[in-house]
């Protein structure tokens, strides 16, 4: 039929083809879903139980724009793996082509593209109105910390480089454009850099030393075993992932980190501008004060944000005995992350207010 995939074309790839094959992820749109049955095949060839639906889906891009196919979709028992769909409903899928074969199309995914946009669009609306010119220039830096991520530690560390060390300088070069964006080149932003790149150092031996000495792999995650699997990471050290997880602890914790620093810097500024007559010592002890009220809280933040990721992981731990609980080497990884960022981050107020206050000291004389 015109402008339709037939359900004979969804056939597999030969295996002489498997090195020509091409797969592309569309967005598709449910035209029809069948009732429920029993997959008979799965239940005669292997006794398991699985209900399956005929689901036509109509491709809204790509090579294969607005022509229409029926796909077979499996539901069962576990809901991690089920996609359930609906007339109207728009999904991700799957075209795998040969280059002497006709596609073959599968439901990959929910199409969650939108939803997120629309969350993206009102927090960026929200953060511009209510930070005015400020709130611009943090997201600038923002901006510039994820290029950082993604066109410096993610590349090199595809190519074998340590990641340890390349997240450190993404944490310097982040902390330095963020601070200057935000303050420019003045004295509390100086102190500001000072006492992060100080804070993210102190986390970051802490947390290499965690890791060497517990020791822990790198590898207690889903993410990190597959990845370990790839093909272009396979041949990588067990280094390479215990180093993976470090950078990982380090670029967690650097925002709480600047946080902290840029709220003491500031207020050591803003004492020293209205009291000129303060001396560099009590700049530090207001300093101090203030930056004991911020500890708690901000402690409480980096650790409740470890422990709400993994809630799924301490219901399980609940019930297992608290000596192999905490010797897990999953939770040991958690446990690790949120204190060497707390580490760095307590370490972060006396050495900020030290260098602000120093530094003001300096500017009155």
């Amino acid at each position: 039929m015109p402008g339709e995939i037939s359900s004979s074309d969804n056939n597999s790839i030969p295996a002489n083809n498997i090195s020509n094959i091409n797969e592309d992820f569309v967005v598709g749109r449910v035209l029809d879903v069948s009732p429920l049955a029993v997959n008979q095949n799965l239940l005669k060839g292997a006794g398991l139980v699985s209900k399956q639906q005929i689901v036509k889906v109509q491709i809204l891009e790509g090579s294969y724009k607005d022509l229409s196919t029926t796909i077979s979709n499996d539901i069962t028992d576990n809901p991690a793996y089920n996609i359930n769909v609906k007339p109207g409903s728009e999904v991700i899928l799957s075209v795998v082509r040969g280059k002497d074969s006709k596609p073959e199309v599968n439901i990959s995914d929910y199409h969650r593209a939108p939803v997120i946009n629309i969350l993206l669009f009102a927090f960026l609306l929200l953060f511009l109105v209510l930070g005015g010119k400020t709130g611009f220039k943090a997201l600038l830096g923002l901006i510039v910390t994820v290029l950082l991520i993604g066109f410096i530690l993610l590349p090199l560390s595809m190519a074998g480089v340590y990641p340890l060390l390349t997240a450190i300088f993404i944490c310097l070069a982040a902390t330095a454009a963020s601070m200057l964006l935000i303050c420019g080149t003045t004295r509390k932003a100086a102190a500001a850099i000072v006492g992060t790149v100080c804070g993210v150092l102190i986390s970051g031996v802490l947390a290499y030393l965690v890791i060497k000495y517990a020791p822990l792999t790198g590898l207690s995650s889903e993410e990190a075993q597959i990845l370990r699997g790839s093909v272009l990471t396979f041949n990588q050290k067990p280094e390479f992932y215990q180093g993976l997880l470090a950078a990982g602890m380090l670029i967690g914790a650097l925002g709480v980190i600047m946080d902290v620093a840029i709220s003491i810097a500031s207020s050591v500024y803003e004492l020293a501008r209205v009291n000129h007559d303060l001396s560099w010592q009590e700049l530090y002890r207001s300093g101090m004060n203030i930056g004991r009220d911020i500890m708690g809280t901000m402690t409480n933040t980096l650790i409740l944000a470890y422990a709400g990721s993994a809630l799924p992981l301490l219901l399980l731990g609940s019930q297992m005995p608290w000596a192999k609980l905490l010797n897990l080497d999953l939770v040991a990884t958690e446990v690790a992350a949120a204190v060497s960022g707390s580490f760095g981050l307590i370490s972060t107020i006396p050495l900020t207010a030290l260098t602000a206050a120093m530094l003001e000291a300096k500017r009155k004389s």
